[in-house]
């Protein structure tokens, strides 16, 4: 008889406020995985428009839900981090949603000696342009070049790590990324497209995300890497105000 390996449990975590309008799309791709070990934890921030209405259709499919106000996108993630008793940790938030098949290929592929694991997102434009973005591990000390909606991160990471830092309301996962980088984590990428992203959500402001990783980059990076990192902040700012027109922010004719 063959033996089957055992699944590694794995906790999905949304946070959401206030997002009628895609909050089902988020649960059903998350509950239609074709990966079966899942634990599924929501965690709203006192949402008013109807949320909880439609996440209560779904409670049965749901591991743990909590709805109270936060601090932040930041402190929902803590808070469903402390939640979570899978041996790793994904987060997919209501804007976004996952790929059918997403988990499965995140857990199957990969080496054994890998903390952390990411793959390669479909960013959807209001105007119905898309256009695929693969995560860069090696340019992580630039700026958020990993997208965090198809990560996967280990829960010992992140007991080993500390939380989600509460005073940064965008870049708190490229602060994160950094530290788990230079506790000397294995970031490993997974060519695979694992999840889609709306781009109306708090991370498309531009001008205070690359504020915000400007304060990160100057409590992670010293001397040369600094630099080097802030000039490649500071040219691309130039490249997004003057020269580059974005297609998910263009009308299409």
């Amino acid at each position: 008889m063959e033996t089957q390996l055992p699944t590694p449990k794995v906790s999905i975590i949304t946070v959401v406020y206030n997002a009628v309008a895609t909050i089902e799309d988020t649960i059903l791709s998350v509950i239609n995985q074709t990966y079966s070990n899942i634990e599924y934890i929501i965690v709203d921030g006192g949402s008013t428009d109807g949320t909880l209405n439609v996440v209560n259709k779904y409670l049965e499919h749901i591991a743990r839900f909590i709805s109270e106000p936060d601090k932040g996108i930041a402190d929902g993630f803590n808070k469903g981090i402390a939640l979570a008793t899978g041996d790793w940790i994904g987060m997919i938030n209501a804007d976004d949603w996952y790929a059918p098949h997403a988990v499965e290929v995140m857990m199957n592929n990969g080496s054994a000696k890998d903390d952390v694991r990411c793959g390669n997102i479909m960013l959807i434009g209001k105007n119905g342009f898309e256009r695929e973005k693969k995560s860069k591990v090696g340019w992580l000390n630039f700026g958020m070049y990993i997208m965090h909606p198809t990560c996967f991160i280990r829960k010992e990471v992140y007991r080993q790590t500390g939380k989600y830092d509460i005073s940064l309301k965008i870049a708190m996962d490229f602060d994160m990324f950094l530290r788990i980088k230079y506790k000397g984590f294995e970031i490993a990428h997974i060519d695979e497209t694992v999840a889609y992203m709306r781009m109306d959500g708090v991370s498309n402001d531009t001008v205070k995300m690359h504020h915000e990783e400007l304060a990160v980059m100057r409590r992670h990076l010293r001397g040369l890497s600094y630099f080097n990192s802030w000039m490649f902040n500071y040219l691309n700012r130039l490249r997004w105000k003057y020269f580059y027109k974005d297609p998910l922010r263009t009308q299409l004719n």
